[in-house]
């Protein structure tokens, strides 16, 4: 048993060729790497020169190598020369306006801006409060951002909208803090405010 053995252990430790066992061509064995061939001999170098060498005549230098005359621009004094202006003329300055989808108010109409709303069911109940007001028609928001309303109201009066809004929105207390031809500007505090403890 012991031969057996010694033959199972050299079967073992024999390479193993699975391309042949899975049906793929035998590579062929690597072939040797051809020796470099021999270096020629170099011409040897020729005596040094502590001496610049001569110059080479015009054609045979390189283009990099060709002597330019160098030209050193006149000195000037930074304060008198002629600095282009970093500010563009006029017409070029001109840019075509951005298009807004946002309208000026027409006949009739007024941009209301107001603040404080801090949330969304202020600025609900402000606007159901503002309809209840004599003279003004339909209202149309135009945004609320950061607690700012601005609302297009239509109004149809004798006195000014300012006026009207300062004698009274229901549960409103307003103060008119700018007014424009076609913009009003107003703080608002709820009368429910004024009553909480703070």
């Amino acid at each position: 048993m012991a031969k057996k053995d010694k033959k199972n252990k050299k079967d073992q430790e024999a390479p193993v060729d699975l391309a042949a066992r899975i049906g793929a061509r035998p590579e062929p064995p690597p072939t040797p790497a051809s020796a470099p061939p021999p270096k020629k001999a170099e011409p040897p170098q020729p005596a040094r020169l502590d001496a610049p060498l001569p110059p080479r005549p015009r054609e045979e230098r390189p283009r990099e190598e060709r002597v330019r005359p160098k030209t050193t621009p006149p000195a000037q004094d930074p304060g008198s020369m002629e600095w282009p202006s970093p500010i563009p003329p006029i017409d070029q300055r001109i840019e075509p306006a951005i298009p807004s989808t946002r309208t000026p108010p027409g006949p009739g109409e007024t941009d209301l801006v107001v603040t404080p709303l801090p949330t969304p069911d202020d600025w609900h109940r402000f606007e159901l409060a503002l309809r209840r007001v004599r003279g003004v028609g339909q209202l149309k928001t135009e945004y609320y951002r950061h607690s700012v309303l601005k609302v297009r109201v239509s109004y149809s009066g004798a006195d000014r909208l300012a006026h009207l809004l300062r004698a009274g929105v229901p549960g409103y207390r307003v103060r008119v803090i700018g007014e424009d031809r076609k913009t009003l500007q107003i703080l608002v505090a709820s009368e429910s405010d004024e009553r909480r403890p703070g």
